[in-house]
């Protein structure tokens, strides 16, 4: 799409295939560096962390409600082109949600630092490692219209969940995190909301790509799958 040209690592494909390189190698080699270390407490790294984080959610909440509002976003299918500037402003936070998707790599590595082991399941690096390469590929060819639906339901779930945990790093405010066990129901909503919602715009198109909605329901649907089996778990 022309119209992100120049933004800042959308260019090349590099970076992002060796940010996420890097960041699976982190996770094999800190395991090896922590084996026989004793885990780092990291308490108030943990807490601006997860501030920041929220803070960011938050901010991407509000930004893509108030541009999809101001450019008149159809909810059941929206194109690429039609909304000019709320377009590009969709675009712009968009850019910041594919951004933290590197920036939420520090999850793994923290729990690798705290000795977390048993939190480093496949659905959690499978996750983390794919969503950024998949947003690299959304930034660069669908960066607004119907892509914004995810991440404004993601945004929200990431302000609980990440508020969730910066408070439970602190000891006295454990007892008052009532919301942990509505966490998981609330990301599997998240991701039937997501096909629901993507697949609404192949019955009646707009003009959106097709492959593009057939990918995101696809991929959606191996996290409901991966979610269902954690539950349960």
């Amino acid at each position: 799409d022309a119209r992100v040209r120049g933004w800042f690592l959308l260019d090349s494909y590099l970076p992002t295939f060796f940010l996420t390189g890097a960041y699976l190698l982190c996770i094999w080699l800190g395991n090896k560096f922590m084996k026989n270390r004793p885990p780092f407490s990291l308490r108030a790294h943990l807490i601006v962390y997860n501030l920041g984080i929220t803070l960011l959610s938050l901010y991407m909440l509000i930004e893509l409600i108030l541009a999809t509002w101001e450019g008149g976003y159809n909810l059941q299918c929206q194109n690429l082109h039609s909304a000019g500037e709320a377009d590009i402003r969709v675009a712009k936070v968009l850019w910041w949600y594919y951004f933290s998707k590197v920036i939420e790599f520090m999850d793994t590595i923290f729990f690798v630092l705290r000795k977390k082991s048993s939190q480093i399941t496949f659905l959690h690096v499978y996750h983390h490692a794919t969503m950024f390469n998949i947003w690299w590929c959304v930034l660069n060819w669908i960066p607004c219209g119907q892509s914004f639906f995810g991440p404004t339901l993601n945004s929200f779930i990431h302000v609980l969940m990440y508020s969730y945990y910066g408070l439970s790093v602190i000891p006295s405010m454990r007892k008052y995190l009532w919301w942990k066990k509505y966490l998981t129901q609330a990301q599997l909503i998240q991701f039937l909301l997501t096909i629901v919602h993507t697949l609404s715009a192949a019955v009646k198109p707009c003009g959106f790509p097709f492959g593009c909605l057939m990918f995101q329901s696809s991929y959606m649907a191996t996290l409901v799958i991966l979610f269902i089996n954690f539950y349960i778990k």
